[in-house]
């Protein structure tokens, strides 16, 4: 039996649904024989078609907006397009960041995304991200060549929508986001995996704000993160520096 994904968010339009990690929003080139996706999750408890207005990554829980028609979903599409949706994430990433931030680092698009169709070139494209640190810590375990290990946890807005935006630019910054295998640190990985049994990526979409295309209300869709994300953050409450 196909259990319900957890909705934030519904009304005529429009559905805001919790996905777990590990899910994909809709099938995917790497994946053709899952047919356990968000859409079909979401369709199967509204009873009709819907259309996602924006990409999560598989490996990232948390917020999926989805529109009930075509022409709704090209309408939040374009706001998302437009910088007019409001997301924020939570991470835990590697090391002790600044107090808050912004990175301005220009990104290539991966793997044919974020190019039109058919580029030739893959040039580096305009990629912001904006980030405040909410707590750090300092666990008693060496993991690599220092005698302890450090992290924090940060609220993290990226401005822009580019291919695994979040993660690329924290890796670049030297504070790659905990669990995470393809941009990440391997041996901080292993660290939070033996130790702490952490099979997840650190990542989760935790607010959207946007103004309704229809109503022209304002929306804010919230959502904690997933049970193992807080499992391994209540780990480290004794390793919190005040």
């Amino acid at each position: 039996m196909t259990i319900s994904l957890p909705v934030l968010f519904e009304d005529e339009c429009l559905i805001a649904v919790d996905k777990p990690a590990g899910m994909f929003v809709h099938r995917s080139e790497a994946d053709r024989n899952d047919t356990d996706v968000v859409v079909q999750r979401v369709r199967e408890h509204t009873g009709h078609f819907v259309y996602p207005a924006h990409r999560l990554d598989r490996a990232t829980s948390g917020i999926v907006l989805l529109a009930k028609s075509p022409d709704t979903a090209a309408l939040v599409g374009a706001l998302f397009a437009e910088r007019r949706v409001r997301k924020v994430y939570r991470a835990l990433i590697r090391g002790h960041c600044e107090t808050s931030g912004r990175i301005d680092t220009a990104l290539i698009a991966a793997r044919g995304r974020d190019k039109p169709p058919g580029h030739p070139y893959r040039e580096p494209q305009d990629a912001i991200t904006e980030f405040q640190r909410l707590q750090t810590f300092e666990i008693p375990f060496c993991s690599d060549r220092y005698p302890t290990t450090r992290c924090s946890l940060v609220d993290v807005q990226p401005l822009t929508g580019r291919y695994h935006q979040i993660r690329r630019h924290f890796n670049y910054e030297s504070h790659p986001v905990i669990g995470d295998t393809s941009h990440g640190d391997n041996r901080q990985n292993q660290f939070y995996r033996s130790r702490f049994g952490l099979n997840r990526l650190m990542l989760a979409a935790v607010r959207l704000e946007f103004e309704h295309p229809m109503t022209q209300r304002s929306v804010v869709v919230e959502c904690e993160p997933a049970a193992e994300f807080q499992v391994l953050m209540e780990q480290l409450q004794p390793f919190q520096l005040r």
